[in-house]
């Protein structure tokens, strides 16, 4: 009986009834069926009829929200319960939160308007919160996040997500799998507690532990923040206390001129590798700055041979002054040639976690840079270190090494002439 929406089952009448396409976007059932607990017919006609009214309103009402306060999915039956309480200029609270004066209010509004049993529950609060486990959490926060790594590159939104990624495999594995919101204070000092251990077993630095308990705090409040949940986090104030970081020691310019530039020295290290490493000797650029430079970034045909650091389709700039033009000398010069004259970076372009281990791996496995406190980066700290002892004004280092300069700036700064002198005076 598809007009009444009924359908016998052995002696007894059932709701049976086909989900309108319409309401396909709010309704992820194309069937409902349920017993109506009747044998009398006249009486599951009537039943019918106040069931097809009943998922009439819910649907409308859904259809304006958005989402339905009947869906299966939890999290969209939330999502719905909280467009209930907004509408109604409510704070979206749970049943146990909402005090005694607050129930009067509540259910005296709902007493003086029709509401459906879902509105109901909404504005009683007793529609849970999902249960989201952390890999479901984020995924909302990472899509909450788009606008901060929409502009990456595949490398630097791989990172990025690692680093909370990791936290939350840590974490499983520190405390148990448990849901998002079922996480207590007690579960983040175990967390603390079992990273202490570590560090203490392990020699790691306390950065690596806070870092991740700082992912997983920002995880948990935005989350907070999307289900509209007053609560303090169970991450707040747990950070453990930082050591002294030691510096990256630079290398010196003897190792630099007999050592890392000595014929053969970088072995078989793959030729995009070695003039990468040169181009870093000269410029002090970062080496995800230069392997996210486009052909159209090498400018050698100019006056003065440079190289342009911006955000472009292979590489977004982590802060705005990190844009900036840096002079080609030496054997950066050469070793830029060598790229653009091969047609830019190939399969490196962008790659720079990858390739920084296979530097990293290849400068240990050969020997060649002995001292674990060296490393790749120690070429930008050995510029850095030539810029002072050459008496460099602040505000050139700034320009030059990409970073903010903390007096108001007025002007253009140096122009390419001018930083190319101040480069010569050490350049290999």
């Amino acid at each position: 009986m598809r007009a009444l929406h009924l359908k016998q089952i052995g002696t007894v009448w059932h709701f049976q009834r086909r989900v309108p396409k319409k309401y396909n976007d709010i309704e992820k059932r194309t069937l409902i069926r349920f017993s109506l607990k009747t044998r009398d017919f006249q009486e599951a006609k009537i039943l019918a009829a106040q069931q097809t009214q009943h998922f009439d309103r819910i649907w409308a009402d859904s259809l304006d929200r958005g989402v339905s306060l009947a869906s299966e999915d939890s999290q969209i039956r939330y999502t719905a319960a909280k467009a209930v309480t907004q509408g109604l200029q409510l704070d979206n609270l749970s049943a146990g939160e909402i005090s005694d004066e607050q129930l009067l209010a509540r259910l005296r509004m709902l007493i003086l308007g029709e509401k459906t049993v879902g509105e109901q529950q909404a504005v009683l609060g007793l529609v849970p919160v999902p249960e989201l486990s952390l890999g479901q959490a984020f995924d909302r926060f990472w899509e909450h996040v788009r606008d901060e790594w929409m502009d990456q590159s595949k490398d630097q939104r791989r990172g990025k997500r690692n680093v909370y990624l990791k936290a939350i495999r840590n974490f499983e594995k520190a405390v148990g799998a448990m849901p998002l919101h079922k996480i207590e204070r007690k579960h983040a000092l175990e967390y603390r507690s079992w990273w202490l251990v570590r560090i203490q077993k392990e020699g790691l630095k306390p950065y690596t532990a806070n870092r991740e308990i700082n992912s997983l705090r920002r995880l948990i409040t935005i989350n907070f923040d999307i289900d509209s949940i007053e609560r303090q986090n169970p991450f707040h104030r747990i950070r453990l206390k930082d050591t002294q970081e030691r510096q990256r020691e630079p290398f010196s310019t003897k190792f630099l001129r007999d050592g890392l530039l000595a014929p053969g020295a970088l072995g078989d290290l793959k030729p995009h590798l070695q003039a990468l490493i040169r181009i870093m000797i000269n410029t002090g650029a970062r080496p995800s700055e230069l392997l996210g430079l486009e052909l159209c970034d090498f400018n050698l045909d100019a006056e003065i041979p440079h190289i342009h650091i911006r955000s472009n389709k292979i590489h977004a700039l982590k802060t705005p002054h990190s844009e900036r033009l840096i002079p080609l000398v030496g054997v950066s010069l050469s070793a830029a040639r060598e790229i653009v004259t091969g047609g830019g970076w190939g399969k490196w372009a962008g790659k720079n976690m990858y390739a920084t281990t296979m530097i990293s791996k290849h400068f240990r496995k050969s020997g060649l840079v002995p001292d674990k406190t060296q490393s790749l980066y120690s070429l930008r700290h050995w510029f850095q270190d030539q810029l002072t002892k050459n008496d460099v004004v602040d505000r050139a280092q700034a320009q030059l090494m990409g970073h903010k300069f903390q007096r108001p700036k007025y002007g253009f700064g140096k122009d390419l002439e001018d930083l190319k002198e101040i480069i010569e005076k050490f350049s290999l």
